[in-house]
């Protein structure tokens, strides 16, 4: 009995000997290339998705086998909430929207990035968000809240298309009906501007367009151009009333959580397709311009005057936020305006 009992005691310890260590397994799991889930709610025509997708393979030639990018566009992954949901939960790794979209989960502070004419340039905004410490700024709330801001794509500043005229000033906007997504600052904004802000889901725009129920909507040319909105709404005004971007958003804590030198192949290889994006979409805008002037619309352009006078007319917005956030935030955002 005792000869069985050493034999199986024996048999326990070789069995012990032989397992894999702890430290051997982390080792092949380290070696696993780190998977990486890029969704969004946008097109996969447009630049942004061109560039999440060219993104893997610049990291392929960086880093061979340690990354693996998955593109995920037209909302594959859920709508904007599910994308803002998922990166805290792991089920989406980076996600780009409309900076409302994370503003909303982020806080006010963060949310002064829409500020109206707060950039009232496309320089402005580069200038202003990549040289003068406003992405900074951004990730400065964001982080608060758990979410860290690698890089912005450029969506474009925000124009007005309309069914009935252009609109140069608070006079035009009387009493239209602009469709906005919903959040406080776009219906401060366009009540200070004039008009009567409408809150509406993106799948009810066409339609209303169609039959009237709104004058207009606020959005970028380069949706615009993806739903060829010209074609129902032929007034196009380029207000530049807001830079509204896409901020490249994944988890704080995800992002801590990589090795240092495989972290720093990701933000850079991010910051490069980034800024060839934004380069991109800026030369699509043109394009766009020309395209819906050759198909029958009518783009007008604010005068230099005109901005002044929209400008004056949503100062009450700010001083609301001032109240809101408090003066020493607004005058950081205000900070990294360029000076002229």
């Amino acid at each position: 009995m005792l000869k069985k009992i050493c034999i199986v005691v024996l048999s326990l310890i070789i069995l012990v000997a032989c397992r894999p260590s702890d430290s051997n397994s982390k080792s092949e799991t380290s070696d696993s290339p780190i998977v990486i889930k890029i969704g969004s709610t946008d097109s996969s025509s447009r630049s942004t998705n061109v560039w999440s997708v060219e993104l893997g393979k610049i990291l392929e030639e960086k880093a061979p086998g340690k990354f693996q990018v998955e593109v995920y566009p037209d909302g594959q992954l859920g709508d904007t909430p599910d994308l803002v949901t998922g990166v805290k939960v792991g089920t989406v790794t980076i996600m780009f929207d409309l900076s409302a979209a994370i503003t909303a989960a982020a806080g006010p502070e963060s949310a002064c990035i829409d500020l109206p004419y707060l950039y009232p340039t496309y320089e402005d905004w580069v200038t202003g968000t990549f040289e003068n410490g406003g992405l900074e700024l951004f990730n400065e709330y964001l982080k608060k809240q758990g979410y860290y801001c690698i890089d912005m794509y450029y969506n474009g500043m925000r124009q007005v298309a309309s069914v009935k005229r252009n609109y140069h000033n608070s006079d035009d906007l009387k009493g239209q009906k602009i469709r906005i997504a919903q959040n406080e600052l776009n219906v401060d904004m366009w009540q200070s501007m004039g008009a009567n802000p409408t809150p509406m889901s993106w799948g009810e725009v066409i339609t209303s367009l169609s039959q009237g129920t709104i004058d207009a909507l606020d959005h970028s040319l380069g949706v615009f151009n993806d739903f060829s909105l010209h074609k129902i709404a032929p007034y196009i005004t380029l207000t530049n009333h807001a830079s509204s971007p896409f901020p490249i958003v994944c988890s704080l804590e995800w992002i801590d959580s990589l090795p240092e030198d495989l972290r720093q192949i990701l933000e850079e290889s991010i910051h490069e397709v980034a800024k060839k994006q934004r380069e991109e979409e800026r030369a699509n805008e043109l394009k766009y311009i020309e395209r819906f002037k050759s198909e029958g619309a009518i783009v007008q352009e604010l005068t230099s005057d005109e901005v002044k006078v929209f400008q004056e007319s949503v100062k009450p917005v700010y001083d609301k936020w001032r109240k809101k956030v408090g003066d020493d935030v607004v005058d950081k955002w205000l900070g990294t305006v360029p000076r002229k």
